[in-house]
């Protein structure tokens, strides 16, 4: 894997994060950046979030295939084979070890973002089991094999651990690197209007 298309995949993550930062900025909220803090970087935060006193903490990702597959893919276990040994070791993903309260993808192919509930969704997983699929692959971006815990967007919806968004914000290939046009007073909800975001931790699961 070239460094080259590492770096774009960083920058890609990175226009993403200013994406929802903006948008919930709009709204109201502040929103501080923790994403280069170790700490926060290690439990999988990007922003710490507040309004009305309350606080939250948000992750964000860019899935550019999310509005095809209607899936929500969370990244599960890394395979890290030893060149000089040949022996794999695994190491555990985000799944399993990130701190977040609210996960939220960002899809540029419809325009949406996907907000999950992720503390909800992790509190509840006993009774989610049978609601994921597993699928291993070879990441060109880890330069390893890992899985991804899969689940359909309609089922965390019906569980009331999902809400979509929508943004009109672009997310363009130009020249090797992505560019980010932004337009905040065009952004709005399409979806599940509330007055406020944390309305979402008190959702009841189903």
């Amino acid at each position: 894997m070239h460094s080259s298309y590492f770096v774009l995949k960083n920058k890609e993550g990175k226009q993403a994060e200013q994406l929802v930062k903006d948008y919930l900025t709009d709204r109201g909220y502040t929103v501080q950046d923790v994403s280069e803090e170790q700490d926060n970087y290690q439990n999988d935060i990007d922003f710490i979030v507040q309004k009305d006193g309350r606080t939250s903490k948000i992750e964000v990702k860019l899935d550019t295939r999310l509005a095809e597959t209607q899936n929500i893919a969370f990244e599960d276990v890394f395979y890290l084979k030893d060149k000089e040994t040949g022996q794999t070791e695994t190491r555990e993903g985000y799944y399993h070890y990130s701190q977040c309260d609210f996960l939220i993808f960002v899809s540029p192919a419809n325009k949406n973002l996907y907000m999950v509930h992720f503390r909800k969704l992790k509190e509840n997983e006993i009774s989610l089991k049978n609601c994921f699929k597993f699928v291993k692959f070879y990441s060109y971006t880890d330069r390893c094999q890992k899985s991804m815990r899969i689940v359909p967007v309609s089922t965390l919806k019906e569980k009331g651990l999902l809400s979509v968004f929508s943004y009109q914000c672009n997310i363009t290939a130009r020249r090797g690197s992505y560019n980010l046009k932004m337009n905040r007073r065009l952004l709005h909800t399409v979806k599940y209007q509330c007055s406020s975001l944390f309305s979402y931790l008190d959702i009841k699961f189903s």
